[in-house]
């Protein structure tokens, strides 16, 4: 059978569990499937299927309310031009028995399993990661397309993320599976901890990172530490969300006016003379995601994201001033 190719020995699973086990050298991983169970990938990851399991496209890992027509529209819309609207990907489910997925991470990428609970028990809050980056999840992890502020446009450098809910019942495994380039680096900050990152290497991070761009001539003394807020980053991000009205407009219209020019200096500098300078204000423990090698085009998904990668090749090669 192929699954043995990869020195791969599948697991007895229950009804609606599942298993992700990487290959030997992370290009890929296997996903095993219980009875009546079901897991989420991302499109074209698929190589091989075992019949008898399910393919259903375009579904969405939560479930969404039901709207009207015109609001549909704008969210088709919104998830074609820069990958805002509702999450749409594939569906692979099984019926009456277990069944394995192969699935690749994509040419030169290697895979980085995340359980999700295993963070929230030591304490850290969602994660808010890299559109492109996604992978795989089980049925437990749903998430949405969130607006990026100015801090995760610093690191994200495009107008939408996907974020993860928070977790119910944190002792069972909440999978979620990132791609990223040669190898992946988790790093853990606490709370008042500030790391430095090149730009374009972060893939994934807690909603409690404040992130800023900062010129790299810039230092700090090695017992720095910023000041610890009293709302953490998911709080506000929950109240960024409330409905438009008053003061509420004004303020998300400075906050977009802060995003765009956030994104355009994300663009336009270069490596080397920018550093993406990560910071937990919070009294949580925050995590990064950092992909130690990257491609020279990264961006978010989308025309707009299509728009952000060709600009940053355009400046890089150029001899436009960085400010």
């Amino acid at each position: 059978m192929w699954w043995t190719l990869f020195d791969f020995v599948s697991p007895s699973l229950e009804i609606g569990e599942s298993n992700f086990q990487p290959l030997e050298k992370r290009d890929g991983i296997v996903v095993t499937l219980g009875r009546n169970a079901h897991f989420f990938d991302r499109p074209g990851r698929s190589v091989c299927r075992w019949t008898g399991t399910r393919h259903v496209p375009r579904q969405s890992p939560h479930p969404l309310r039901r709207r009207s027509w015109f609001r549909n529209e704008v969210a088709t819309f919104l998830r074609i031009l820069c990958g805002g609207g509702d999450v749409k990907i594939n569906m692979i489910a099984t019926l009456d028995k277990q069944r394995e997925i192969l699935l690749t991470a994509g040419d030169g990428n290697v895979v980085e399993k995340i359980d999700l609970s295993e963070l929230a028990r030591e304490g850290a809050p969602p994660l808010q990661f890299l559109q492109p980056a996604y992978l795989c999840s089980c049925s437990r992890v749903s998430f949405r397309s969130v607006f990026c502020d100015a801090s995760a446009m610093s690191w994200a450098r495009a107008p939408f993320a996907y974020k993860t809910y928070a977790l119910k019942d944190v002792f069972k495994p909440a999978i979620l599976c990132l791609s990223g380039r040669t190898n992946v680096w988790r790093e853990r900050l606490e709370p008042g901890e500030s790391r430095d990152f090149a730009l374009g290497n972060v893939i994934a991070v807690t909603v409690n990172i404040v992130a800023k761009l900062r010129p790299s001539n810039q230092y700090y003394p090695d017992d720095f530490k910023i000041a610890i807020a009293e709302d953490s980053g998911e709080e506000k991000d929950e109240a960024a969300s409330a409905a438009p009205n008053g003061m509420d407009a004004k303020r998300m219209l400075r906050e977009l006016r802060a995003s765009l020019k956030t994104l355009f200096e994300s663009i336009r500098a270069r490596e080397g003379f920018f550093v993406c300078e990560l910071s937990n204000p919070s009294r949580k423990p925050a995590f990064v995601y950092v992909q130690l090698n990257k491609s020279e085009l990264y961006g978010g998904s989308g025309l707009v994201g299509v728009a952000v990668k060709a600009l940053a090749i355009l400046f890089r090669s150029s001899h436009f001033m960085t400010g």
